[in-house]
């Protein structure tokens, strides 16, 4: 036992601190995958999308709608979805497009319809995606100007085609490259 204890504190002297890392540098690789929104012409607009941006990176939506390769996010499907797939005992769900494609992302929805996905987790074919899947239990507190912020900087993003599987009842679906939860 003591011959453990001392294996074990000699381990954890040899590991560095992790305070040793300031809490910008740590999150610098998710807060450089966040696109800026210099390119928005109108002040205001641009006030408002940069406030949705920091909402969208300091509430991990990257980490759940965004491919994770070998060498960590894959930047160019930011928020494209299909980076994490959770069964649950009543369905499969797949993280979903979040980039304003047509065809595959947030184009084809209304911004009502993503901001009641956010509050309540409704869907527009009136599913409810679980508050484990999808945290919009966290979300449904959120002001008026924080949903319509996040909307505006989504709306702003660069569209990405990547299509995503719906959600699958009962069983499961297979997707490459999927964190499973």
């Amino acid at each position: 036992v003591v011959l453990a204890t001392f294996g074990f504190l000699t381990f954890l002297y040899f590991i560095p601190p992790f305070f040793t890392t300031s809490p910008e540098t740590f999150g610098k690789l998710m807060a450089d995958a966040a696109p800026a929104v210099t390119d928005i012409a109108d002040p205001g607009e641009r006030a408002i999308a940069e406030r949705g941006r920091y909402i969208v990176m300091t509430t991990g939506c990257n980490g759940c709608h965004s491919v994770v390769g070998s060498q960590g996010p894959d930047l160019s499907l930011y928020l494209g979805g299909g980076g994490i797939k959770i069964q649950t005992p009543h369905a499969t769900f797949v993280s979903r497009n979040l980039t304003p494609d047509k065809e595959t992302g947030l184009g084809r929805r209304t911004d009502d319809e993503v901001k009641r996905v956010l509050r309540s987790g409704t869907f527009s074919d009136g599913h409810v995606v679980e508050g484990t899947v999808m945290p919009w239990p966290l979300f449904s507190n959120w002001t008026e100007e924080d949903l319509h912020a996040v909307v505006v900087y989504l709306r702003h993003l660069k569209p990405i085609h990547h299509v995503t599987p719906e959600p699958v009842r009962g069983r499961a679906i297979t997707i490459p490259g999927a964190i499973e939860q």
